[in-house]
Parts: C-alpha cells; structure tokens; sequence
C-alpha cells in the first residue's frame, strides 16, 4: 500500500514547534517530528509556511544623521546585493526543488510499483510453493502406486508360472495315463488273438474227435474223455480268457477315465493359464493407462513407464 500523506498542518505545527525550541525548521528535522512523511510532500508544505511567516518587527536605534545616512546607503548597498544574491538563491533553490519534487514523486511512484512488485511476487512465491509441495505429494502417491503395480505384476508373473507348471505336470501324467491306455489296448487284442486261436483249436480237436469216432469204437471212450478232457480244458481256458478279457475292460475303462479326467484338469490349467495371461495384460494395461494419465512435473522432469 502507498504511504497515506501528510496535511499543511501537520508539517507548520512541526515547523512551529522546532523554531520554539530553538532548532532550523528542515525537512529531516520536520519529518522526524513528525514520524512519517514523504520528504517532497513535507518540502512543498514547509515552502508555504515559510513563505507565510512575517519577520519580527525590530526597536529602531537612534544615531546621528550623517551616520545614519552612511548606515542606510551601505545597507541598502549591501541589501541589494543580499537581495540579488538571495533571488539568485531561491530561484536555484526552487528548480532545485522542483527537481527534488519531480524526483521524490517519481521514486514515491516508483516504490508505490515495487511495493505492488514484491506483493505479487509474494503471492506467486506461495503459489510456486504450494505447486511444489503439491506436485511433491503427486510424485510420491505416483512411487506408491507403482510399486503396487509391480508387486501385483510380480504375483501375476508367479501364479502364471505356477500355472504353467500344473499344466506341464497334468500333460505328463496324461501323456503316461494314454500310454497305458495303449498298453491295456494291446493286451486286449493279444488276448482277443489267444481266443481266436483258442476256438481255432477247439474245431480242430472237434474235428479229429468225429474222426475218430469213425475209426474205432474202443477208442470212443477214450476220444470221448479226450474230447471232454479237451473241452474242459477249453473251457477252462475260455474262462480264463473272459475273466482276463474283463479284467482288461475293467483296466482300459479305468484308464480311459483317468484319461478324462486327465483331459479335464488340462482343460481347467489351461483356462486358468489364459486367465492369469489376461490378468497379466490387463494388469499391464491398466498400469500404461495409469501412466499416460499422469502430469508431468514442473521441474520438467519426465516420469518414464516401466515395461513388463
């Protein structure tokens, strides 16, 4: 704010009050009785108040005439010079002035903006101040969040990995269930020949028995006994062959089962691969946008965004 002015009162009552004490009415000496004042304002008010003083009136002196004379030719000598001298003075001294006024208003305008000056580059020091502590505050919640993201981007990664692996685990153990299956497949059909070969020789022994029914009848008892020997012991044999035959059924639904369910679990990793990946990319993208959205600081630093 501009220093508040000073009224022709206050610089005369000033004024008045040095000359009672016996001091010279100056501009220093009025604005330290004062206490305040620009020192144009109290120079303009101290020009009008010595210009409205009237000089004391002094006692004449009696002397005689010739001296008197003498007296009043050299002091109207010397007033005239005083006289010249002295408005010689005063009009120096009131362009002095005036150049003092014309300077103290110009440094009074002066301080009046520098004033406004250091107003406005407090205001923008606090506002800076305030920017700075602010964009402080953003880089730091900044820091936080990404190390949020990269400690969920790291329990992505390793759920992923561990997915992987009970993938890798689950397609080995298949890989062995189908290989047994194989295995159980080709037992099936060594057993399937054996009983081909099996009924084969039943008709072969069949055959010899009719013939030998022919040859002799002695013999038929025998054959007979053969034959049913013969028969029980295909029979026997048909019967281990069923019982291994189910027993093969039993180990090939089994596997093939296992084999199902082997083909689920694959079916479950892989879904829950894809769904850590999509984790993992939405992860990521999520992060890029987080980043893009972010300001740039003030300091002209740039924030530059980690890659996965």
């Amino acid at each position: 704010m501009a220093p508040t002015g000073i009224s022709f009162g206050q610089v005369a009552a000033a004024a008045d009050a040095l000359i009672g004490r016996g001091e010279k009415a100056t501009i220093q000496a009025v604005r330290e009785e004062i206490g305040t004042g620009s020192p144009n304002t109290i120079h303009k008010h101290l020009t009008i108040w010595k210009a409205s003083q009237i000089p004391a009136e002094r006692k004449a002196v009696k002397l005689p005439d010739e001296l008197a004379a003498a007296l009043a030719n050299e002091i109207e000598r010397q007033a005239s010079a005083a006289r010249a001298e002295a408005e010689s003075d005063a009009l120096e001294a009131r362009q002095t002035a005036d150049e003092l006024a014309e300077t103290g208003e110009a440094l009074e305008t002066e301080a009046d903006e520098l004033r406004a000056q250091v107003e406005r580059l407090i205001i923008e020091r606090d506002e800076a101040v305030f920017d700075c502590n602010e964009a402080r505050r953003l880089v730091t919640e900044f820091r936080e969040h990404v190390k949020t993201l990269e400690t969920q981007r790291d329990d992505a990664r390793f759920e992923l990995a561990e997915a992987r692996n009970r993938i890798t685990t689950l397609s080995e153990s298949l890989e062995r269930e189908h290989n047994a299956t194989l295995d159980a497949q080709a037992a099936l059909k060594a057993a399937d020949v054996e009983k081909i070969q099996a009924e084969r020789a039943q008709a072969v022994a069949v055959a010899k028995l009719e013939a030998l029914k022919e040859q002799s009848a002695e013999r038929l008892d025998a054959l007979k006994y053969e034959q049913q020997a013969r028969v029980a012991d295909a029979e026997t044999h048909k019967r281990d062959l069923t019982e291994l035959r189910n027993e093969w059924k039993e180990r090939l639904a089994t596997t093939e089962k296992h084999a199902v369910d082997a083909q689920k679990r694959a079916q479950e990793a892989e879904a829950a691969q894809a769904k850590a990946e999509a984790r993992v990319e939405a992860q990521e993208a999520q992060e890029a946008q987080e980043v893009d959205r972010k300001p740039a600081t003030k300091s002209g630093s740039t924030v530059k965004r980690k890659t996965v």
